[in-house]
């Protein structure tokens, strides 16, 4: 009997490492496609908000509506790829909004990476989409903003409101004095 119940829980083990390698396969050998970058001339000493994404049909129409809110408040973008982020120094934006897709129940590697390598996190907005929109991240005790929404076009309306909303509150946190 005891040989019996080694080979089963050597079974469930190795059907385990399956389940869990089969979940994150996806991400690593089939990855969501960039978003294209975009950029709007910053006036001098003026706020500037980076948006960092992947593409999608529902992630083109959110930027879009970001961008257009943006202008209308007289704050710079840049638009980026999620890959850009590894080479992004926060700290030089008023705010940074990286619209994540939850990938077999955690965030993008790269975004991973990018909120790991951060010494400061207070200006960072990390939107999720995943299937019903309520999945979040694990923050592990850091102060960045998680929102979460399903990819659906009738909600991208509100999508968008609840970003400006983080947006704008860092557009007015921002300490008034010049850096050097």
């Amino acid at each position: 009997m005891k040989p019996n119940r080694k080979f089963v829980a050597g079974c469930c083990c190795v059907v385990l490492l399956f389940f869990l390698a089969g979940c994150s396969a996806p991400q690593r050998l089939w990855p969501q496609k960039d978003m294209i970058g975009s950029e709007t001339a910053r006036p001098d000493g003026g706020q500037v908000v980076l948006i960092a994404s992947r593409t999608s049909d529902f992630k083109k129409v959110l930027v879009a509506k970001l961008h257009e809110q943006l202008a209308a408040a007289g704050v710079a973008q840049k638009t980026i790829g999620i890959e850009e982020l590894a080479q992004v120094d926060s700290t030089g934006y008023t705010a940074v909004v990286v619209i994540n897709t939850c990938l077999a129940w955690g965030l993008d590697h790269d975004v991973q990476v990018f909120l790991d390598r951060r010494k400061t996190d207070a200006n960072i907005i990390v939107l999720t989409t995943s299937g019903d929109g309520t999945w979040l991240p694990d923050k592990g005790g850091r102060d960045f903003d998680a929102i979460s929404a399903a990819s659906k076009m009738t909600t991208v309306d509100v999508v968008a409101r609840d970003v400006m909303a983080s947006i704008h509150s860092r557009l007015h946190d921002e300490d008034p004095t010049p850096k050097h």
